[in-house]
């Protein structure tokens, strides 16, 4: 039973699912899993994308979320409470502090991402771009860009300061019941128009061939990193999320099940996307030109596609913006609860340093191609140590007391994963992926 101090804002294991999927929609897969599919020989990648959602990053998110429920704080305050149950030095709660950051930091790209994907939902609407070229779209993209106010990343933001402020139990609600129900009925009419519209053969052959060769040592590493570096995993929100869920909760097997949809999300969404691409002849490609060049030209140029692209970019904008208020939740609460600052007051100064870093990427884009690689190796470096704190560090029981309501066998599932593959995956990314010469050359 919770401490009678401790309020209880959120009820039934659906809730944490569904928050835990939406939060982490906006987290790069649109960017980035098409394009990846395809040139790392498809099916064999997409093996290697799921082998590490469940192997890696489920794992540690429920390890994230066990520890919220046993430390019933914040970020710190829970990893400090979890240290000291297991008899190890208080300084692991400095882990928590950095995934604080390091969840400010990505909410900084989500919003200038939701600010350009809405950006690009109007000028489909308006029909401005219709028989556009390619070059003609990327230009367009870039005096938006260059010219648009800052009134549109900070009103994103004030929307979201004013939902943080409210609490978790808002935010969760609205993540999970409002927000996830709102994309998957957007996505939903975005791969009807593309089964009606698109390509499907090139979709199949570019999503679901079957090629080892293609896969490469590359290829592998990059399914790894993208399977591991999804579900909002090592940033704390999961450790947010339970602080003050009911004790009774199966907390792997709702993990299990974001992790399910996750994986949905992401192939729905290229299944949307690559056939569009190819009924107007283009491959996919990675990253912004994917999204903002190559997916407003299918659409600009397909029967109805401007309505499909603004409602597809809606999708988009709000998957970014459910993340970034994710995302900000951990470094709310460390202020609120670690220094004792009224909770509006937290908002407002999280607010504020977002709102200040997305600024400055919106005009000064350069400054991201320093940051992104680093905020990737800092991510699995963060995962590692979370990993390694809760299977090597903390005792078995303290960890099976708050996940009694597993089976036994899953648990040992969770845990063999947690202690052995988990940290030997994570290592791999980061020497192979980052660290290696010879692997990035």
């Amino acid at each position: 039973m919770l401490d009678d101090n401790v309020p209880q804002p959120w009820q039934g294991q659906t809730t944490l699912v569904f928050a835990l999927a939406a939060s982490s929609l906006g987290l790069g897969n649109v960017l980035r899993m098409p394009y990846l599919m395809g040139e790392h020989g498809g099916a064999p990648f997409f093996m290697g994308y799921a082998f590490a959602v469940f192997a890696v990053a489920v794992p540690i998110l429920t390890a994230e979320v066990m520890v919220g429920s046993k430390g019933r704080g914040s970020p710190v305050g829970a990893l400090r409470w979890a240290a000291d149950q297991s008899g190890r030095s208080s300084h692991w709660s400095l882990l928590g502090l950095i995934q604080c950051l390091l969840g400010l930091l990505l909410a900084v790209y989500c919003l200038v991402l939701a600010t350009w994907m809405l950006d690009r939902a109007i000028v489909l609407n308006q029909d401005s771009l219709a028989a556009a070229s390619a070059s003609e779209i990327a230009v367009d993209f870039l005096v938006h860009v260059n010219n648009s106010s800052y009134v549109v990343p900070i009103g994103l933001l004030g929307t979201v300061t004013v939902l943080a402020a409210l609490g978790p139990r808002v935010g969760m609600g609205l993540m999970g019941w409002v927000a996830l129900p709102a994309m998957a009925v957007a996505l939903g009419s975005v791969l009807q128009f593309a089964m009606k519209f698109g390509d499907l053969q090139a979709a199949e052959d570019w999503l679901f061939r079957v090629n080892y060769q293609d896969l490469g040592w590359q290829g592998a590493l990059a399914g790894l990193t993208s399977g591991s570096l999804t579900l909002v995993a090592g940033l704390g929100v999961g450790r947010v999320f339970c602080a003050r869920s009911p004790m009774s909760l199966p907390l792997f097997r709702a993990v299990l099940a974001a992790g399910v949809l996750d994986v949905a999300f992401m192939l729905t969404t290229a299944m949307a996307l690559v056939p569009l691409l190819g009924a107007v002849n283009t491959l996919p490609a990675e990253g912004l030109a994917f999204i903002f060049v190559a997916v407003p030209y299918a659409f600009a140029n397909l029967p109805l596609g401007e309505v499909y692209g603004a409602v597809f970019f809606g999708f988009a904008a709000l998957a970014s913006l459910t993340a970034v208020l994710a995302l900000v939740e951990p470094a709310v609460m460390f202020l609120h609860l670690e220094l004792s600052l009224n909770r509006n007051g937290s908002a407002l100064i999280v607010g504020i340093l977002v709102g200040v870093g997305a600024l400055l990427l919106h005009f000064w884009g350069g400054i991201s191609a320093a940051l992104s690689g680093l905020l990737d190796r800092a991510i699995v470096l963060s995962l590692l140590l979370l990993a390694v704190f809760v299977a090597w560090r903390m005792p078995r029981p303290l960890a099976r007391g708050e996940l009694y309501r597993e089976p036994r066998w899953l648990f040992d599932i969770w845990w063999l994963c947690l202690r052995i593959l988990a940290p030997s995956v994570l290592l791999l990314i980061l020497f192979g992926r980052f660290g290696l010469p010879a692997a990035n050359g």
